[in-house]
């Protein structure tokens, strides 16, 4: 029985070693010619580097800036930096450089100061003042 299990040992080690041997030699050969379809058309390729190369997905777009939110956030870092009017509650919307302030001012000084502070802001065109004015706000 020892003798029967040894040859085919030998005879699966053998096929086994003739398989590699010949998936290595195949390694350095060139692929054989294709036909791809293309456009209903067929197209004979000689090489793997005449393959034609297609465009994978694409990685999505970066986000869009919104330059209204921007220029909003930039006059509202404008507005409590300055000392006067930063601590006051002062909320900014923006449509095309047209800034609008609303909320609540001490004083009719704060408020114009409010409004000046924002105009001074890069991008700013116009700004609407829609400020309040409520003592000891």
């Amino acid at each position: 029985m020892s003798g029967q299990h040894t040859s085919v040992r030998l005879v699966i080690w053998i096929a086994s070693g003739t398989l590699v041997a010949a998936g290595l030699a195949a390694c350095g050969d060139e692929p054989p010619v294709g036909k791809v379809a293309k456009g209903g058309d067929q197209a004979t390729f000689q090489s793997a580097a005449q393959l034609p190369v297609v465009a994978g997905p694409q990685a999505p777009a970066a986000p869009k800036v919104d330059e209204n939110a921007t220029l909003a956030a930039r006059v509202v870092a404008a507005l409590r930096r300055d000392p006067a009017v930063g601590k006051l509650g002062i909320d900014v919307v923006s449509a095309e450089g047209a800034v609008t302030l609303f909320g609540t001012a001490s004083t009719a000084g704060d408020r114009e100061r409010a409004a000046r502070v924002a105009a001074g802001v890069d991008g700013v065109r116009s700004v609407m003042n829609n400020l309040v004015i409520v003592t000891g706000s």
